[in-house]
């Protein structure tokens, strides 16, 4: 085609039609395009010069004047329902484009013996059946050549083929008995042409038609193939050429599969599901089927979530409506056999464009990307222009002779037959980039890009295209799509989730885990060490001095019970403060420690303290009714059992029942769901069933012990701490009572939380030690005099028996005068010539 000016391209395509028209009537013998849809169906197109303006007609050269016209007649899938019509419309259009560019100015036509002659084309609709081509043939188009043959006309007739060699095989034998000349452009069986010297094809036979795939998937490093094709003559003759290839290139043979024809899922989920098996896999899979059996087979592969490492089609690819078909995802990376591509270098002697300009041209013209069967189909008609213009004449013989011994450069390429007239042209091995463009792989010599073998997975391709894994997005990161789908993170700070479109790496913020800080876990832990020398000072202490008045007057074991329970209270400030920063320690066991710490501890501390108030409480009774009372440690031993005992039991259920778990709580999130804080704690479903018991059983030892201390106020103080008792008791009273609403206000601040328990615990183990410890050793250490006894009331009196000896509460003056007859204390505090007994208290 030329046009003045170097109009635009767009411009070209839009005119298409009209310039046909013009050609049409411009000519003095040239016929319009003839459309059969049916046997008698005719559609005819005519227009009138005077229906275009001059402007219009300026943009093209000289109209064209013929001095006959030449007739090519073909059958071809017109309906959208028949099988071959994708492809067929590829040829069509192609053969379309063709005959108007070769028609019209500057070529004008065909110059045979110095006369100009026009093309008709005249289609058939054949409807992709066998039995409407014969009807065709011999109703339409053999008839249409006697009638011109017997009005005395030149016959020039001349036989396009339909797509599929099974169609043309059934014109083949018609073309051959009246030495017509057939070309096909979608025919590669061998059998349509091998024989028949008027015949000729532009693909290659369909025993070379894989050679160029097997091979480079050979060097790629396959090893086993298995092949499925569906019933008919083109895709069976392809695939039965494969064992021949494999042995020839060492392949093994895994599998050989037929389906029906039009194959759908029905069919094809079975093959590949029996493929996806481990015993099975190979490494490529040659499908051999037309156009919509590669999308059918392509779903069954997406079914089965499986796929072969290299896929091969006879057909589909460099198609569109094979990507749209299949989805570009799903496309990519497919592989097929081809005998074209845009980027090959090839001139064609007739139209002067080469194949990138024919690619442009058919996409213009038909708004489709033309494949290689629409070269195929340009290369035929071109070709045959060709052998007819060298032959000079009409005659069937001598074009065919010229076709078979000559070359013809096409859009197609450089055209060359065999001996049975097929196309020596090698076929290429063709891919779909990560782009979707098709790449020739194969042979390295035309190759504009690699082989990318073995292909992605299912899960990898999605992951790569249909997630944000390897792009990124507001809420995830770049990462890099691996074999299984999954995302591997770049960034250390991120975390790979999902697989295939879902795969992604979402950033995962450094959470703050609000742990303890270090310095307030110093602090706490110098607060265990104070109490717990603190406690085992006041033990050393009591043991050392266990024969001084003042110390067995408390009774030296109460004494050690008390700082035992003290130090036992003050180690509940160790797991206090163990979390969960490392994952060595076993959090969940110092989340119960803390209660069986401070439950046992403060069981101990109080049941000591208990037991002395109620030994007070004995004496005082009994010296009241002015009668001896004998209180042995025995006696208000049970309560210290017994006391233990009630919370031992009910730790103990606890325990076992429904214990203390540590937990982490998200405090804030980000967009992902990831948390930026959270705060570590130790949780129960049921806490409250054993903590209520808990805390109402010491609270209500706590208020009886206060009840105690009351009643027992006027006791002589010198031989008995209920002021101190209660002081100490009051004192953790205030001290809870103080701690509690604190302790539920900073619940999710773990510094506040821990440092206000670990005061607690000190506080209330220092205040009873200080209580307790503090008086004795200041009357044992500074205050010498002689203990004091005060009377409360006329006839009241407390005699204290000690190890032997006897000392008579009589009265203040009495009691000074004992202790100047009884001579020196020894540093024990003992006084020289006592006899030595067990010692105990007795009110008279």
């Amino acid at each position: 085609m030329r046009m003045k000016n170097g109009f635009l391209l767009l411009l070209w395509a839009a005119s298409n039609i009209i310039r046909s028209a013009l050609a049409a009537t411009m000519g003095v013998t040239q016929s319009t395009t003839i459309l059969k849809r049916g046997a008698d169906a005719l559609i005819t197109s005519s227009f009138d010069v005077s229906d275009f303006g001059e402007d219009y007609l300026a943009l093209f050269d000289e109209p064209c004047s013929y001095d006959g016209t030449i007739s090519f007649s073909h059958p071809m899938s017109l309906k959208p329902g028949d099988q071959y019509f994708s492809l067929g419309q590829l040829q069509l259009n192609a053969m379309e484009l063709m005959v108007e560019e070769i028609n019209i100015s500057p070529r004008c036509g065909v110059m045979v013996d110095g006369k100009r002659y026009g093309i008709s084309m005249t289609t058939y609709g054949d409807d992709s059946s066998k039995q409407k081509v014969q009807a065709i043939v011999e109703n339409g188009m053999l008839p249409a050549a006697a009638a011109a043959t017997s009005a005395g006309d030149i016959n020039t007739t001349f036989w396009l083929a339909p797509y599929s060699s099974g169609l043309t095989g059934i014109m083949s034998p018609y073309a051959n008995d009246t030495n017509t000349v057939l070309i096909a452009g979608g025919s590669a069986s061998t059998t349509v042409f091998k024989g028949n010297p008027t015949i000729f094809g532009t693909p290659p036979p369909t025993k070379k038609y894989l050679a160029q795939g097997i091979e480079s998937l050979a060097k790629a490093g396959a090893k086993t193939y298995a092949s499925v094709w569906e019933d008919a003559g083109f895709t069976r003759g392809v695939c039965s050429a494969l064992p021949d290839l494999a042995e020839q290139f060492g392949l093994i043979v895994q599998s050989q599969t037929e389906v029906p024809a039009s194959p759908t899922a029905e069919h094809f989920d079975p093959v590949a599901r029996n493929l996806s098996l481990p015993e099975n896999d190979p490494d490529v899979v040659v499908t051999c089927v037309y156009d919509k059996g590669c999308a059918e087979w392509v779903g069954s592969l997406r079914r089965v979530n499986w796929s072969p490492r290299a896929q091969v089609f006879t057909v589909c690819i460099g198609m569109e409506s094979f990507v749209d078909a299949v989805g570009s995802v799903d496309a990519k990376w497919m592989t097929g056999i081809a005998t074209w591509d845009p980027n090959l270098a090839m001139r064609d002697a007739v139209v002067g464009w080469n194949a990138s300009e024919f690619a442009d041209f058919f996409l213009a013209n038909t708004a489709r990307q033309a494949a290689y069967q629409s070269a195929s189909a340009a290369g035929a008609v071109t070709a045959l222009v060709q052998a007819i213009e060298r032959a000079n004449v009409f005659d069937s013989t001598a074009v065919a002779s010229i076709l078979a011994t000559q070359e013809f450069d096409t859009v197609f390429g450089a055209l060359s037959f065999d001996e049975n007239g097929q196309s020596k042209a090698p076929s290429l091995h063709l891919q779909y980039n990560e782009n979707t463009e098709v790449n020739i792989v194969y042979p390295d010599a035309a190759s504009t890009g690699k082989l990318f073998y073995p292909m992605p997975t299912w899960e990898h391709r999605d992951c790569t295209f249909k997630s944000t894994c390897e792009t990124g997005s507001a809420s995830t990161v770049i990462g890099q799509c691996q074999e299984d789908g999954m995302c591997n993170c770049m960034n250390e700070n991120a975390l790979s989730t999902g697989i295939g479109p879902t795969a992604s790496c979402v950033y995962v913020p450094v959470e703050d885990m609000t742990f303890i800080s270090m310095g307030l876990l110093g602090t706490g832990l110098g607060l265990f060490f104070i109490q717990a020398i603190f406690s085992m000072s006041c033990a050393a202490w009591t043991m050392y001095y266990r024969k001084h008045p003042v110390v067995k007057a408390s009774q030296p074991m109460f004494l050690c019970m008390i700082a035992f329970g003290t130090l036992a209270l003050s180690l509940g400030i160790i797991p206090t403060g163990i979390q969960d920063s490392d994952p060595s320690i076993n959090v969940n066991a110092a989340c119960m420690a803390l209660p069986w710490l401070f439950s046992m501890g403060f069981s101990i501390v109080f049941s000591a303290l208990f037991a002395k108030i109620w030994r007070i409480k004995l004496v005082f009774g009994a010296a009241q009714r002015m009668r001896p009372k004998k209180v042995e440690v025995k006696d208000v031993a049970f309560i210290m059992i017994g006391v233990i005992m009630i919370q031992v039991v009910i730790l103990l259920c606890w325990q076992l029942i429904d214990p203390m778990m540590w937990e982490r709580e998200v405090l804030l999130s980000d967009a992902n769901g990831y948390p930026l804080q959270s705060y570590g704690h130790c949780v129960s479903d049921n806490a409250g069933r054993f903590q209520i018991p808990l805390l109402s059983f010491d609270g209500l030892m706590l208020l009886y012990s206060l009840y105690l201390c009351f009643i027992t106020r006027n006791v002589p103080s010198d031989f008995q701490e209920g002021t101190w008792i209660a002081a100490a008791v009051l004192s953790i009273i205030q001290i809870l009572i103080l701690a509690i609403p604190i302790l539920i206000v900073v619940g999710s601040n773990n510094n506040a939380y821990y440092f206000v328990r670990a005061t607690v615990l000190f506080l209330v183990s220092c205040t009873v030690n200080s209580l307790i410890f503090f008086p004795k050793i200041f009357r044992v250490h500074f205050k010498k005099e002689a203990p004091r006894v005060t009377r409360f009331g006329t006839a009241t009196s407390i005699a204290l028996h000690h190890q032997g000896r006897n000392h008579s509460a009589l009265s203040s003056v009495e009691l000074e005068q004992q202790k100047d007859d009884s001579g020196v204390q020894d540093p024990d505090g003992d006084s020289e010539g006592e006899d030595e007994k067990g010692g105990e208290w007795q009110g008279s």
